[in-house]
């Protein structure tokens, strides 16, 4: 007969372990002799983390489940597979309800939630789930993320509070503990003194049946360094962690001091057990209760005997207790210094204690005052008010931000990711290279970001580096979207439009929620003129993320295209309200005012584009065209002067220089410039030259857009 805790454990210790498949396989045996509800959970989720997540769902469905553990799981499930009103039936609608049944899991509960809500296009309650999750967990980075990536108003210093109201559950407590290097415990949780009733696995589940504690405890625990009180990892030995989130435990009140009356076992606890006791003042007796088995002396034993023992000492193992019995032999009589030694140590032992119970009564709960949190609260509310200002593309504000973060966090690749971004978000592509180059060469295997790396490349037109990118991406991983981003865009630049188009709806097959993918589609679309397709893929892309301001520009140009341009401006201002500091933006707002007559507001549009970005040549040329349709070629000429210097290769330049000088009478100049244009563009600029002297065509008909 199978006995069901002591496997439960050895299924869990697969799954810490990473060996999914000898999990699967102990975790069915259990299945098949105990057919339950916790049994099932603990398959579904072997199940879930070596990727089986079809099994998962259909395992889990087919039950009435009550256990909240269970229920998230199979929401979890239901999402991944795409079947929402599934997991939102498992996780429940009324947001008090799913805080109260699903009690500590309740902010990654309406986290789940959230996210239903947000593809299902709930926004209103979606926000309302992300911030419930906040307030019940002010650590939920990814909450506070979406919503700023919604573009709600959020302020950090209000969220990553150190005021805030959330404590870490009991529960929640013992597997940190649980997880330490140094102590080894698998623990009932026990409520009161009085009765042990309840197993608490490494996932929080409850099982119906009582198992023992037992407590190991190595010869490493015995560190020469500065110990710390972690609130996250129990005992931290490691001298150079981080300090937010610990305590000296020097300043502990609890210390454990050995005695000469302690009897051998008790001389082989280390001091860390009773400071770990202080500290988790919720456990009390709990964890270390007289009632389990004694730590004894010598090398800490065998896995199998810690998880097979029970609280009759006679099952023990026998290689871990060669002498079961010991003879007790009448101690000779103390002598008068012994006495007395004894009794000091009897009265410095009680007192020990006392303080023991004295910290235990003032530390009911780990609330960020006394667990000294305050440091990673103050960390997460400065990298939250960067993040919000890229979330809003105010980037500028965003990168002075990111670099006033520690000098030990600035370096992490996350934050150069984020400073990399908005430097793109600005136009400014040569410092996001710069960024993104020294990403690569210190994290050769992280993808996230390098999607963004490679259209910064495209912009620079630097085909060696986008092809090195590509291809080192491509052999990294190739059931990533970015790899097949990244090699779209290398084959765009090279002008081969049906590689580019094969790879972007590689791309799409493999992440379909990808936004960034579909409106790179979209726009090699354009370029390859089918424009019904690429307005398939922009609406595509506005409908997973409708703050993409890149689609909306996107579908802002096929309507120019299309000469649409009344539907073209109402778009592009739709992506102003994204994203108010890009002067691109400004320049196609500022040519379909000039298409629809509006040349005064064209010409203060673009002025103000150029005021944004003064760096970028798309900008001043645009304002060039407007200004000579205008009938003011003189005013355009410093424009076009200055471009020649920033884009000394760029055809369209000289064509528009060339034009200029024409209208100005200058025609050596204007020949000069035409011949120019058609040198470095042999095929694009010849039918625009014999066009702009051509007397029988009408004069504007070459000043259309």
């Amino acid at each position: 007969m199978i006995v069901q805790e002591p496997l439960q454990v050895i299924v869990w210790d697969c799954l810490n372990n990473y060996e999914y498949d000898n999990a699967i396989f102990l975790a069915e045996r259990l299945h098949a002799e105990f057919n339950s509800e916790e049994t099932a959970f603990l398959l579904g989720t072997c199940y879930y983390r070596a990727g089986r997540i079809n099994e998962t769902h259909n395992l889990l469905q087919n039950i009435s489940l009550s256990l909240p553990q269970a229920r998230f799981l199979l929401a979890k499930c239901s999402v991944d597979l795409k079947f929402y009103k599934d997991a939102e039936n498992a996780l429940g609608t009324n947001m008090d309800v799913v805080v109260a049944e699903f009690g500590e899991q309740a902010p990654y509960a309406l986290q789940l939630l959230a996210k239903i809500y947000t593809i299902t296009e709930r926004k209103s309650k979606a926000a309302e789930a992300y911030r419930k999750a906040l307030s019940l967990n002010p650590f939920m980075w990814k909450s506070f993320a979406q919503l700023c990536n919604m573009g709600e108003k959020v302020e950090p210093s209000q969220v990553f509070h150190s005021s805030s109201e959330f404590s870490f559950g009991i529960s929640t407590l013992v597997n940190l503990v649980n997880n330490s290097e140094n102590i080894s415990i698998t623990s009932p949780f026990i409520p009161n003194n009085n009765s042990i009733n309840n197993t608490v696995t490494p996932n929080n589940m409850v099982t119906r049946t009582s198992m023992p504690m037992s407590t190991s405890i190595t010869p490493d625990s015995q560190v020469s360094v500065k110990r710390m009180h972690s609130v996250f990892s129990g005992i931290a030995p490691i001298p150079f962690s981080p300090s937010f989130g610990m305590l000296p435990m020097d300043e502990s009140p609890a210390m454990y001091t050995p005695t000469l009356t302690d009897s051998n076992e008790q001389k082989a606890i280390p001091k860390i057990v009773n400071s770990l006791r202080a500290h988790v003042g919720q456990l009390k007796d709990a964890v270390f209760s007289p009632s389990g088995p004694r730590c004894t002396l010598g090398p800490a034993p065998r896995r199998s005997s810690r998880l097979f023992c029970t609280n009759n000492s006679s099952y023990s193992v026998k290689e871990n207790n060669k002498s079961p019995s010991r003879k007790f032999v009448a101690p000779k009589s103390p002598s008068r210094k012994n006495k007395q030694r004894s009794v000091k140590n009897v009265k410095s032992n009680t007192e020990t204690n006392e303080r023991i119970k004295n910290v235990e009564a003032t530390t009911p709960t780990m609330t960020p005052k006394n667990s000294n949190v305050v440091g990673l609260l103050n960390l997460l509310k400065d990298l939250g008010e960067a993040y919000k200002s890229l979330a809003f593309l105010d980037c500028k504000i965003a990168i002075k931000q990111f670099k006033n973060i520690s000098a030990k966090q600035i370096t992490s690749p996350w934050v150069q990711t984020m400073i990399a971004r908005a430097h793109y978000e600005l136009a400014q592509y040569e410092p996001a290279v710069k960024v993104f180059s020294e990403i690569r060469k210190q994290y050769p295997c992280r993808t996230e970001g390098m999607d963004i790396y490679s259209t910064c490349l495209w912009h620079l037109q630097r085909e060696a580096q986008l092809s090195a990118l590509a291809q080192e991406l491509v052999e990294l991983d190739r059931n990533n979207a970015i790899s097949w981003l990244a090699a779209g865009n290398c084959f765009s630049l090279h002008k081969e439009r049906e590689t580019a188009l094969k790879f972007f709806k590689r791309a799409v097959q493999i992440n379909p929620d990808a936004s960034y993918a579909h409106a790179l589609l979209g726009h090699e679309y354009s370029v390859a003129e089918e424009t019904d397709k690429a307005l398939s893929s922009f609406r595509t892309a506005v409908s997973i993320d409708p703050r993409n301001y890149v689609a909306w520009y996107g579908i802002a140009t096929v309507y120019a295209k299309q000469e649409r341009w009344k539907s073209s401006e109402m778009q592009i201002r739709r992506a102003l309200t994204i994203h108010p500091y890009s002067g691109v933006l400004r320049c196609q707002l500022g040519l379909a005012q000039a298409a629809l007559g509006k040349m005064d507001r064209a010409l203060a549009t673009l002025e103000r584009a150029v005021a944004l970005d003064t760096d970028n040549p798309l900008c001043r040329f645009h304002r060039a065209s407007v200004l000579l349709r205008a009938g003011r070629p003189q005013d355009a000429l410093p424009d076009l002067h200055h471009l020649k210097d920033m884009v000394p290769k760029e055809s369209s330049v000289y064509y528009l220089l060339g034009k200029v000088h024409d209208k100005l009478g200058n025609s050596h100049l204007a020949l000069m410039h035409f011949c120019w244009a058609t040198n470095l563009d042999p095929k694009g600029m010849s039918g625009h030259v014999k066009e702009s002297f051509d007397p029988s065509k009408p004069e504007e008909s070459s000043e259309r857009p």
